[in-house]
């Protein structure tokens, strides 16, 4: 769903498949036009409503608008160089791919709020100047990664792998090949997010060379006032 006042635009779609309620993506527009935006979800029933990951830069818009904090990011960052990934039972896809199989992935490794949409999987691939998916596995995809590039920079939007196959190292494999295809596209870094109380996906980063940065993304959410 597109919103639109004039210049102003939001657009709006359900956190994922689980977590059906909204969650707005504010494109252009100030306090009052996202007021106006809660205003009609709520009349349309919806009760919840949340923001995506924002810069500590952009929250006060949000803030202004009754949002409160519901959950934060760190951000880490690695420095990409050459070198060569074991691709064997590796696809790297950088069109549009079936994200029926990915999905599946996805509902195995992510519970409720944190699962991806097929529309947040989409966002994901259309938001870098290159994107790429990459599988592994030999019968079907194991795991995956989804990535982009632009301006020398490299965005690692999700990892995930299959639950019953963890230990087998395709999420360190999924690593390496991200970092292969990122450093030929021209990013000499790398830039993920992951959840502030994920103490273990943390420790698995940093073994991989990531170090966190001072920055935190903030997911806020607003709740129906209670009359």
């Amino acid at each position: 769903m597109t919103l639109s006042a004039g210049w102003y635009r939001a657009r709006v779609r359900p956190w994922n498949e689980v977590v059906t309620d909204p969650m707005i993506r504010l494109e252009r527009g100030g306090v009052e036009f996202l007021i106006s935006v809660t205003n009609h979800l709520r009349g349309l029933g919806l009760d919840t409503i949340y923001s995506p990951a924002l810069f500590p830069t952009t929250t006060r818009i949000w803030r202004r608008s009754g949002f409160t904090e519901y959950a934060s990011l760190n951000v880490m960052e690695r420095p990409l160089s050459r070198h060569t990934a074991d691709m064997e039972d590796i696809v790297i896809s950088e069109s549009a791919p079936d994200w029926d199989p990915i999905l599946e992935v996805d509902r195995t490794a992510f519970e409720g709020f944190w699962g991806m949409s097929r529309a947040g999987l989409k966002d994901a691939f259309d938001t870098n100047k290159r994107s790429s998916l990459i599988t592994i596995g030999a019968e079907g995809p194991a795991g995956y990664a989804l990535i982009g590039s632009q301006w020398g920079v490299s965005y690692l939007h999700r990892i995930a792998v299959r639950p019953d196959l963890g230990g087998a190292g395709f999420g360190h494999r999924l690593l390496q090949a991200s970092f292969d295809w990122a450093y030929r596209a021209g990013a000499r870094s790398m830039v993920l997010n992951v959840r502030s109380v994920n103490g273990r996906a943390i420790r698995l980063y940093e073994k991989s060379g990531f170090l966190t940065t001072p920055t935190e993304l903030q997911v806020f959410s607003l709740e129906s006032r209670q009359d």
